[in-house]
């Protein structure tokens, strides 16, 4: 692995208003190790104490998923103890080449501003040099007026080949900046503000998406909000959400926008309190930039964590009960009416795997001797729906039956993660993306 001492600091002209959390350490547990060793580093008292000398890394991969390149991060931490130190980052791009950026020396409370040069797998924190450290973190630089777009973003094709060439366009506060530079690496591009743009061609057969397509006429310019669960976020990029773009301007071309603000694990009161300023947990910053445009129309698309159920009470009882479901969705149809949303689609959750997700609790529950959530339960799930459609009728919105559809199938369990019976296959973000494309076809 090639080593390089190099720095790369922000640019003066940003601010960088926002810093996404990435990764943090209060030391409380010996989480860290000398690399490609399994030594693990003492820490005691929210401090880590490193007499080695050597590099040092979490013992897990502590940045989760593939980075763009000219992604932006800011390693910081204090060392309590005199003498000088370096802060990295170990990346792995894409041609599985590991590869060393080190600050320059620092003393005390250390920043070490970094900037991806190329596309990357994974992205480490490093620590080189004694000391005793104290609160370690990582952020993600970004300025959110500044936006980069892949045009197109995702192509479904037959032959990728003879796809359409991609190009990147930089928006500042939603309006264009013509002649704006771009870092283009393969299919991500990068502007100096920390945005960041990924564009996505996948092979497969776009007939199906074109027959239930075809016949949908968009005559005005249409910004879509989606807000979901993991279903939704999972494979951001080339899931349901990108297809029924991609679609719905073949033949509607320019007219549609997506907005993906899908979190994994988001039941309906999580929803709800993140809308409403509250920046908790792993997704606390998803939000930050949600209302800088306005939407023509919202999608819902919820009912796994909200219907999942735990064993203490024998599941019987959801997390979310049918009572508060309907309060907080009473709360989040309001606030988006109020935000001047026209079209609310409340989608229903789709349906599960559930003798997969049944096993998989009892395992679960012998393995680890407590109980466990149970994810799946169709009686649950038809009563979360049930809710959906009397809100529906209620404030005349509408409502988008994909459980019927999709427990109708016959090899449903295809279009299902075959791991946990939940999550959605390439089989299964297909289907919801034409079922929706179907939908949409129907109720113009």
């Amino acid at each position: 692995m090639k080593k390089k001492l190099i720095a790369f600091m922000a640019a003066a002209s940003f601010l960088y208003a926002a810093e996404i959390p990435e990764f943090s350490d209060n030391f409380k547990t010996n989480s860290w190790r000398i690399l490609n060793t399994s030594t693990r580093i003492k820490a005691e008292k929210n401090t880590l104490i490193e007499d080695t000398g050597k590099r040092i890394l979490p013992a897990g991969l502590s940045i989760r998923g593939a980075r763009t390149v000219g992604t932006k991060f800011r390693f910081t931490i204090t060392n309590t103890e005199e003498g000088s130190y370096k802060l990295g980052f170990l990346v792995r791009d894409t041609k599985n080449k590991n590869e060393f950026f080190f600050s320059k020396p620092l003393k005390s409370r250390g920043v070490f501003d970094f900037t991806l040069p190329r596309n990357a797998k994974s992205v480490t924190p490093i620590i080189f040099g004694k000391g005793k450290y104290q609160k370690a973190r990582v952020v993600r630089l970004t300025d959110y007026d500044y936006r980069v777009a892949a045009f197109p973003a995702y192509q479904l094709v037959t032959d990728p080949a003879k796809a359409e060439k991609v190009s990147f366009k930089v928006f500042f506060k939603e309006k264009e900046l013509p002649g704006a530079k771009v870092t283009v690496d393969g299919l991500s591009a990068a502007h100096e503000s920390g945005a960041t743009a990924q564009a996505y061609i996948v092979k497969g057969d776009p007939a199906p998406f074109k027959a239930a397509a075809r016949n949908i006429k968009i005559k005005n310019k249409v910004d879509i909000l989606y807000l979901g669960d993991s279903l939704t976020h999972f494979d951001i990029g080339f899931n349901h959400v990108d297809k029924v773009g991609y679609f719905l301007n073949m033949f509607n071309p320019g007219r549609v926008r997506v907005w993906n603000y899908a979190c994994g694990g988001d039941d309906i009161p999580r929803i709800v309190k993140r809308l409403n300023g509250v920046r908790s947990g792993r997704w606390g910053f998803r939000y930050d930039d949600l209302w800088k445009r306005s939407y023509d129309w919202a999608i819902i698309f919820l009912g796994h964590n909200d219907t999942k159920a735990n064993g203490k009470n024998n599941y019987k009882v959801a997390i979310v009960p049918p009572a508060q479901q309907k309060a907080e969705y009473e709360k989040l149809i309001q606030l988006l009416k109020s935000k001047g949303i026209k079209r609310i689609i409340l989608m229903s959750s789709s349906s599960s795997n559930f003798e997969l997700c049944k096993k998989n609790a009892d395992s679960a529950r012998i393995r680890l001797k407590r109980h466990v959530n149970r994810f799946g339960d169709p009686v649950h799930q038809e009563a979360f729906n049930k809710v959906l459609m009397e809100l529906a009728q209620k404030h005349g919105l509408e409502y988008m039956d994909l459980y019927t559809p999709m427990k109708a199938v016959k090899n449903k369990a295809a279009l299902l993660n075959p791991l946990d019976g939940v999550h959605l296959s390439p089989a299964g973000h297909d289907f919801v993306a034409i079922e929706t494309l179907k939908y949409l076809s129907k109720n113009q």
